[in-house]
């Protein structure tokens, strides 16, 4: 996946960006710039058509320098997919994933939890060490042998 951007400080050079970095450098300024506030064009899902629409931004602002707007011309009528997230969200911890699955299976056998748990991510070790830290924590206790439920 690529998207194309332009830097919002100098407003004079076009650069291809891929998602998983939470800065990016502009190739001309070297301003760092946070990637969770730039305005992309795309998604492209291949190289060259990326490619391709930077070269465009590029002749525009090479014609045009300080005058940079996205409102100026029909280049930059691509928008961002919506459906796409820049920024995808964290994993969740292990012991969330436990609390998780407790709360939507209520009172449950320790060995169907686990269970649960590892189609999640959450490993036997793991879960052993975030099941007796969460009962010394008191978010969860053992109503009887064998069984775990949440602390009402």
């Amino acid at each position: 996946m690529y998207y194309v951007f332009v830097c919002p400080k100098c407003q004079s050079h076009a650069q291809l960006w891929q998602p998983g970095s939470k800065t990016v450098a502009c190739q001309k300024c070297r301003a760092k710039i946070q990637t969770n506030t730039l305005r992309v064009y795309g998604p492209f899902e291949k190289h060259d058509d990326a490619v391709e629409k930077r070269s465009l931004i590029q002749a525009e602002l090479s014609q045009k320098p300080g005058t940079f707007s996205s409102q100026e011309s029909s280049i930059f009528s691509v928008p961002l997919d919506k459906e796409i997230q820049l920024n995808p969200p964290k994993a969740k911890k292990p012991h969330q994933i436990i609390l998780d699955v407790l709360k939507e299976n209520g009172t449950m056998i320790v060995a169907d939890c686990e269970y649960y748990c590892a189609e999640r991510g959450v490993d036997s070790e793991t879960f052993q060490k975030m099941l007796k830290k969460l009962i010394e924590a008191g978010d969860i206790y053992r109503p009887d042998k064998g069984l775990i439920a949440l602390v009402p």
